[in-house]
């Protein structure tokens, strides 16, 4: 299913979007529907707290299987914040 969109664009914006799908062979429609799709990709990464370096780094440390995050968590927070709870 496709539906149409009007964009009201810079003229040097537009001119460098036709360059864009000029050098990959495609269509400025093309272009831009790629661009959504991966601002979208993106923005849904983000907010499921993923980022390029969160993927890089995943897996660089190796925990025991009994590591308490939420202890460490809660242990570093009392010494930079002082004792509470």
């Amino acid at each position: 299913m496709s539906a149409t969109l009007t964009l009201n664009l810079d003229f040097d914006v537009l001119r460098l979007a036709e360059r864009e799908a000029q050098a990959r062979h495609t269509t400025l429609p093309e272009v831009v529907a790629h661009q959504l799709r991966v601002m979208a990709r993106n923005w849904q990464d983000s907010q499921a707290g993923r980022t390029p370096l969160t993927d890089a780094l995943h897996g660089a440390v190796k925990l025991p299987a009994d590591f308490d995050e939420r202890a460490v968590l809660k242990e570093e927070l009392q010494k930079k914040y002082g004792g509470w709870g």
